[in-house]
């Protein structure tokens, strides 16, 4: 390794250090901005008015070039200072609040009076805009921001007045940008002049010479690309974006500057320093915001889309072990043998990334959706483990279109029973049950489409679309005049509903040691008689490979498809992208939801992902793994899943043909944690020995010693099912 990328890889290392050990506190520069820049364009149309007030922000925010000076980009005046966006609300986000119990009332009497009074009734609602989504990278590296502000200009006078009003709120909002990063250059120089330190002095340099081209022109090297897709990352999210912005594909976008001479030790050191740079976004401060990276994957060709950079992301990730931006691996049967060792290697290790999505089901999913191979071929992860295709298709993972909580949807169907006895069998049933789901879809999806436009309407992201495909030249925000507009539903409780539905059946239809209304009773109250409950925990799991739980799960996905697709044509047709994602909303689910049938206790957390309820899979790693793959992920979920597997100590010579295995048989993603108990025990009782171990929980990556006690209970009790299986 040359002695510049050693001294550069201690100085990311240094960064990411004090990143981690910074306290979260409150900006409330962008607010500020923001609302003065509100009143002055209170009357112009919705874009206008979007677009010069991101203006005013970047024009007039601090600029930061001194924590983490190796490349230029900030999002609040200091690390992990709450970025607000006021323009959707000052509310926290439940999901970070139960991750971190302390950061539960981090704004209570952080935001001023004036500031409350401005926005009372001017907030769309949440704490930030739909997020969820990757933006046009190649338009970024390769053809620049001016090339865009061109094509605006000549369609000057084209088209409708709102298309036209639109496209210069484009215009102004990448103009802005441009300007943003001529500041950062100025900054940079600036801070170079004072610096004494020769390895601070040229990283302020370089920044200065980047910014002075990018994002405004194509990129000329690796350094330049990075730091256009760097400001641009960060603008996106001053724009007002929420969670899941994410970085795309930037092995593949960054490709054209990999020449033979290539180091990589360097490469992973410009790699690390982007990530923690992207890791400073300060939206909600430390709490998850699901900043994925993807890599690897074949094009529509087939070809394999690695490169050198492919495994200096995933050394970065290994350096830096931070839990966000998580990396993610898109797995294809030619994916170079490197690649697929090093993933093996960091998983076996015990890192637990990088995340794994197969590309055999995904681009099939794509398709079969009507999105052009070509297309597909192009997809990412967008969230926790949303798919979506860079610059054409989000909606997937905005779920816009409704959520299906299927164990919620059976409770109320048997709670709601007037005579519980009178169901004839389980047929009768999952027809009710069908029934209900139908009638709660429709209600979603209406609702969905008329947010949708509301959204689209009243809180445009005029810099956003730009980056999106065809939506400058409609003049359309990115909400109605994407490309690929695919209904996006999200789907939860999957586990805990058929293993409901298999204890139902071994206890009321088959061994008829229960009523069904002795059992909805016995849900009313809590399984005060535990001996109802005893009998429901011994009925068949999911996860197992055993036909009598895992048909269950099949039939649901099936009854999800045939409503869905009724739904798809009652509201024009668009085909649906289904999800099954979770992250902590287990947790979230849990609290809400009563006892349920699978002899789970008022309040108790549902299933972490779409394998085995904790606990229950008595047939090891193969045969949750033999029961995801009955689901069809091609078709049935086409926006993704996730499937979290939880192993004792393993090598990569056990994990690299599980994967092959699972993934060569049409599985879709995989969520692979190598867990050792004593090691979580430990960390839990001295977390300032522990700071490097990384975990996966459900849709999000974090450091063990950040997260909530609950979480990290979860994971120990994890470790040792698995270590029992």
């Amino acid at each position: 390794m040359s002695p510049g990328a050693a001294r550069l890889r201690e100085h990311v290392r240094a960064i990411r250090d004090a990143l981690v050990a910074t306290d979260d506190t409150v900006c409330l520069q962008r607010a500020r901005l923001v609302t003065e820049a509100w009143r002055t364009h209170e009357s112009d149309a919705p874009p206008l008015r979007r677009a010069k007030a991101f203006a005013h922000v970047l024009r007039h925010m601090d600029l930061d070039v001194h924590s983490n000076p190796t490349f230029a980009g900030n999002t609040s005046s200091r690390p992990r200072a709450w970025m607000l966006v006021p323009e959707h609300g000052f509310e926290g986000d439940a999901q970070v609040e139960l991750e971190h119990p302390d950061l539960a009332h981090h704004l209570d009497g952080q935001i001023p009076q004036d500031l409350l009074d401005f926005w009372r009734d001017r907030s769309f609602g949440g704490h930030a805009g739909i997020g969820h989504l990757a933006v046009d990278l190649e338009a970024v590296v390769h053809r620049g921001l001016r090339a865009l502000i061109a094509e605006a200009n000549a369609l000057v006078g084209h088209g409708s007045e709102a298309q036209q009003t639109y496209r210069e709120a484009m215009r102004l909002s990448l103009q802005a940008v441009i300007d943003w990063a001529e500041r950062y250059a100025e900054a940079a120089e600036g801070a170079a002049r004072q610096e004494v330190d020769p390895l601070l002095r040229e990283a302020h340099l370089r920044v200065a010479r980047a910014c002075r081209h990018v994002p405004a022109e194509p990129a000329r090297d690796l350094f330049e690309g990075l730091q256009a897709i760097a400001l641009v990352q960060l603008a996106l999210a001053i724009e007002g974006h929420g969670m899941s912005v994410s970085v795309g594909l930037p092995d593949r976008v960054l490709a054209p500057f990999i020449g033979d001479d290539f180091d990589p030790d360097e490469g992973t050191a410009l790699a690390a320093a982007f990530v923690v740079k992207v890791a400073g976004n300060s939206l909600l401060g430390r709490g998850y915001k699901s900043l994925t990276i993807t890599v690897g994957g074949a094009d529509a060709q087939g070809r394999d889309g690695s490169n050198p950079l492919t495994l200096c992301f995933l050394d970065a990730a290994e350096l830096l072990r931070l839990g966000d931006p998580p990396v993610f691996v898109r797995w294809d049967e030619g994916l170079n043998p490197a690649v697929k060792r090093r993933a093996a290697e960091l998983l076996a290790s015990g890192l637990s990334m990088p995340l794994l999505v197969n590309d055999g089901p995904a681009i099939a999913g794509f398709v079969g959706a009507g999105v052009a191979a070509k297309d597909a071929a192009e997809y990412c992860v967008i969230g926790c483990n949303e798919l979506g295709i860079p610059g054409r298709s989000m909606e997937s993972a905005t779920a816009l279109a409704g959520t299906v909580q299927y164990l919620e949807l059976l409770n109320e169907v048997l709670l709601q029973l007037p005579d519980p006895d009178a169901i004839g069998g389980m047929s009768e049933l999952l027809q009710t049950l069908e029934q209900h789901m139908l009638n709660r879809a429709g209600r979603f999806r209406a609702h969905g489409e008329a947010h949708r436009l509301r959204l689209a309407e009243e809180r445009p992201t005029p810099f956003t679309s730009a980056l999106m495909r065809g939506c400058l030249e409609r003049g359309e925000d990115l909400l109605v005049g994407m490309p690929f507009r695919l209904p996006g539903v999200y789907e939860r409780g999957l586990t805990n509903a058929a293993n409901a539905l298999a204890a139902i059946e071994h206890t009321v239809f088959l061994g008829r040691t229960l009523r069904l209304s002795e059992l909805v009773g016995a849900l009313r109250e809590d399984f005060a008689d535990g001996a109802v409950r005893e009998q429901l925990l011994a009925a068949p799991k999911w996860g197992n490979d055993d036909d009598r739980a895992d048909r269950w799960a099949v039939e649901l996905v099936a009854m999800r498809e045939r409503v869905l697709t009724e739904i798809d044509q009652r509201f024009g047709g668009h085909p649906h992208m289904s999800c099954h994602v979770v992250r902590s909303l287990h947790h979230l689910d849990g609290r809400r939801l009563g006892a349920s049938a699978d002899g789970r206790r008022a309040g108790a957390p549902l299933a972490d992902s779409l394998g085995a309820q904790t606990g229950t899979a008595r047939a090891g790693p193969t045969g949750v793994l033999n029961s995801v793959l009955k689901l069809d992920a091609a078709h049935n979920f086409r926006g993704g899943y996730n499937l979290n597997l939880t192993l004792p100590r393993a090598d990569s010579e056990v994990v690299l043909p599980l994967i092959e295995t699972f993934f060569g048989a049409g599985g879709q993603e995989l969520q692979i944690s190598v867990l050792d108990t004593a090691t979580l025990r430990a960390a839990q009782a001295d977390p300032e020995r522990h700071g490097d171990l990384v975990v996966r929980i459900a849709g999000f990556s974090g450091r063990f010693v950040d997260l909530s006690r609950t979480e990290q209970d979860e994971l120990i009790e994890r470790a040792e099912a698995a270590h029992v299986g």
